[in-house]
């Protein structure tokens, strides 16, 4: 794709675009980084592209880059009267993922076309990086300390943190590599990321949180090409930090590393669809201890991506495949059939069959992998969560529970809608196969507090979720209150029990209310919980799947479609 100027609308601002040379939409991760520079023309953009080897670096990784031009006075880094440089970086950050600056089309619900989503490029939240030269530098330090939520990490080449920044400062932890830039403001990110000192790395000092390596902060003095410190700042800092949208700034943590991951990766593979030969792509983890011993059969983890995700943001969201290395089971993401999002509605005759590849994929991992059929699993994020529902609905007799996490589903994903369950289609088949055989279906399912529809309301889409839910699995409907005087508990309706847990050692401050519902029977099965993670916005949070695990794996599906549950059924 190359270089590209865009102009945007409104603001009198500019930028450069680096897109690489590469597919829009691929399986893998793409990360940003905004290089504050001084200049303002073209050529001190290819300076840095053609000689400083930036663009390299950009084909390398995946990475776009984007070059956003100072305002007339420069980088407003002292925060005076004038350019609000802080809000336009968020301004230049939205703009970084298409070349036009059209509004995209979107679905009633809010979700953007397919059409939409293959337009544009798709750099991840949770990995936008900032190198900062000259004023830039200082700049760079300004947006770490007074707008964190939009970063992961730094790199500063001769820069400072000014007085009217810390005054301003969120003080949350922010990975950084700070070359020449004065013992104040090392200091200051130093109380940010509660670091200490920790050695060197390849002729740098690091200091860290013990806690979380992913508070991490290098410094060196010197001077060297500025592609040598980018490259350095990759392999060292950004390639290792993330920042999810799991606290009121978001949450440093650690990167995956592909390929010590280890993933069979299946692309464009047509063995699921014969005579058909639809492609399919899908990801696949094996734990060491499996391989070891194939004789042995293990569970089976489906985890479907959000709306305009990936196989790859999907493993690095969730992690699930670490969970699965330390728990022997599994996982498996698979990428949805367009590209872009899973055909769960199943209102159009003409999309593409995503449920049948769900259950095609699991026959496949039956067939090739020591997979215990009686142990799959399904879970999934936003529009994922929604399909490992259907799924789970679709064919209740195949999955033992599921656990996704962050389902703005059915109805409008803000505000109140009328929704009848008979129009949902997954929910009208689901009632009809239940006429065959009550099937009983576990439900660990976990939102945010920064979410759309909390604290949850009537009319809102956790309501028509839950409450179909709590239905099918015999549980006790009682009205939702509204959005006028919703529950203390936040939920929506309080569970028969109520816990809170804090069961991250790397986020102590972290904690969940799980509410929990029973069968209205002899059997009081917990079948539904309904779980609350506070500060968390629409994103996954390092426990989510540990806590969907430790849940869903005490159940099993046997061959009459009945549920066996441990501790009750032997």
């Amino acid at each position: 794709m190359g270089l590209v100027y865009k102009e945007l609308k409104d603001t009198g601002r500019s930028m450069y675009l680096y897109f690489p040379n590469q597919e829009r939409r691929t399986a893998f991760k793409r990360s940003l980084i905004t290089v504050l520079r001084d200049g303002e023309d073209e050529a001190s953009v290819r300076e840095l592209l053609e000689e400083q080897g930036l663009g390299k670096l950009a084909e390398e990784k995946e990475v776009i880059l984007s070059f956003p031009n100072p305002g007339k006075g420069g980088w407003n880094f002292e925060l005076e009267e004038g350019e609000d440089d802080v809000a336009a970086f968020r301004r230049f950050q939205d703009a970084c993922s298409r070349e036009s600056e059209e509004p995209l089309q979107c679905h009633p619900n809010g979700i953007p076309t397919h059409e939409a989503m293959m337009s544009v490029w798709h750099p991840m939240n949770d990995t936008r990086y900032v190198i900062g030269l000259g004023r830039g530098a200082s700049m760079a330090c300004t947006l770490a300390a007074c707008a964190p939520g939009s970063l992961a990490g730094i790199l500063a080449v001769g820069g400072r943190l000014s007085r009217a920044a810390r005054k301003k400062a969120l003080w949350a932890p922010m990975a950084a590599y700070l070359v020449n830039c004065g013992p104040e403001t090392l200091n200051y990110f130093r109380v940010a990321d509660e670091a200490l000192a920790a050695g060197e790395e390849e002729g740098k000092a690091v200091f860290s949180d013990p806690g979380n390596p992913a508070r991490r902060i290098l410094v060196e003095a010197g001077k060297r090409e500025i592609g040598e410190l980018a490259a350095d700042a990759w392999k060292l800092l950004f390639s290792r930090v993330r920042r999810p949208d799991t606290d009121a700034w978001g949450d440093m943590e650690p990167r995956m590393d592909f390929k010590e991951a280890g993933f069979e990766v299946f692309l464009e593979d047509t063995r699921l669809d014969e005579p058909v030969r639809t492609p399919h792509t899908w990801f696949t983890s094996v734990p060491k201890q499996v391989k070891n011993h194939p004789e042995r059969k293990v569970p089976l983890m489906l985890f479907f991506h959000g709306a305009s995700d990936n196989p790859a943001e999907a493993a690095e969201m969730s992690k699930f495949h670490e969970l699965g290395e330390r728990e022997g089971f599994i996982t498996v993401y698979p990428w949805g059939t367009n590209r872009t999002q899973w055909n769960s509605s199943l209102e159009d005759p003409e999309a593409a069959d995503d449920v049948g590849f769900a259950m095609a994929l699991i026959d496949y991992m039956i067939a090739n992998y020591p997979v215990d059929p009686r142990r799959v699993y399904l879970s999934g994020f936003s529009n994922g969560a929604a399909h490992a529902q259907v799924v789970a609905l679709l064919h209740p007799d195949r999955i033992a529970a599921i656990c996704h996490i962050d389902s703005n589903w059915p109805g409008k994903r803000v505000g109140p809608s009328e929704v009848d369950y008979r129009d949902v289609v997954p929910f009208r088949l689901a009632m009809e196969k239940k006429k065959e055989y009550d099937y009983l279906m576990p439900v660990w399912y976990t939102y945010g507090t920064r979410e759309p529809s909390y604290p949850v309301y009537a009319k809102s889409t956790q309501q028509y979720q839950y409450d179909f839910w709590k239905a099918y699995n015999h549980i006790t409907v009682e009205e939702t209150p509204s959005a006028e005087e919703p529950d203390v508990c936040g939920c929506g309706v309080p569970g028969q029990v109520q816990e809170r847990l804090r069961p991250s050692e790397r986020h102590p401050g972290h904690y969940y209310d799980v509410q929990r519902f029973y069968t209205a029977d002899e059997r009081h099965l917990n079948l539904y919980n309904y779980v609350v993670m506070h500060e968390k916005g629409h994103d996954i949070a390092q426990m989510d799947p540990a806590l969907g695990w430790a849940y869903v794996k005490q159940f099993w599906r046997n061959p009459d479609g009945s549920l066996g549950v441990a501790g009750e059924d032997g």
